[in-house]
């Protein structure tokens, strides 16, 4: 089957049917299956808002784990793959990683309209609580229990993010070459503090390398 490439592929109209649905980047015939086990999607765009309207209300705590979680355990409009492959798009684009989740997303099945209830959607909620909780924390910024309740709130936050990187490194089946890349980007950017973009631009072409030497 014919791959276009990772943009390309995931912004692509959703298949009509499961066993049409394309390959996604760097699935093999093996597991073909697990991309044709996810329901054939075609939310509208009412379905696409109230999605990402949930994403934005209950995402306490980092939102990309409760997006993971309406968008492929709850809905199945995505396979973990594929999720996966959304997420490396969106994290290599300018601006927050949930929402260009959210356009990604709403292009792939509603076109303009689509990209446009996600965000509309995603950032509704948030917006009205934060408003709220703003002046609520000017208010009382000096109490302690505050204090202590954002730092409970920020621990709990980074357990959730890990947990989230788990998961996707576990779709990709991670092999020891995925690995070194992973291990290698981390030390840049967590130990040596160098700038995401400067790593981003010395490792993607690396992996893109040889993730097409793999795949001859």
């Amino acid at each position: 089957m014919r791959h276009d490439g990772l943009g390309g592929g995931l912004l692509q109209p959703a298949p009509q049917s499961a066993p049409d649905a394309p390959l996604c980047l760097g699935m093999t015939p093996d597991n073909e299956h697990s991309a044709a086990a996810v329901a054939s999607p075609h939310p509208s765009v009412r379905d696409i808002f109230l999605a990402f309207f949930r994403v934005g209300l209950y995402g306490f705590g980092g939102v990309m784990p409760h997006a993971r979680s309406v968008l492929v355990d709850r809905h199945r409009w995505v396979s973990d793959r594929e999720m996966t492959d959304i997420l490396t798009l969106a994290q290599l684009l300018p601006g927050p990683n949930i929402v260009n989740v959210s356009i990604m997303i709403g292009v792939r099945f509603r076109g303009a309209t689509g990209a446009a209830a996600g965000v509309l959607g995603l950032l509704g909620a948030p917006l009205v609580i934060i408003l709220a909780l703003g002046a609520t924390y000017l208010e009382f910024a000096d109490e302690p229990w505050l204090k202590g309740a954002f730092a409970g709130v920020g621990a709990a936050a980074a357990g959730l993010i890990v947990s989230v990187g788990v998961r996707l490194a576990h779709s990709l089946q991670p092999r020891p070459l995925v690995i070194l890349f992973g291990a290698a980007s981390f030390a840049a950017i967590a130990l040596a503090a160098i700038p995401l973009p400067m790593v981003v631009l010395a490792l993607a072409p690396l992996g893109i390398w040889f993730a097409w030497r793999a795949e001859r």
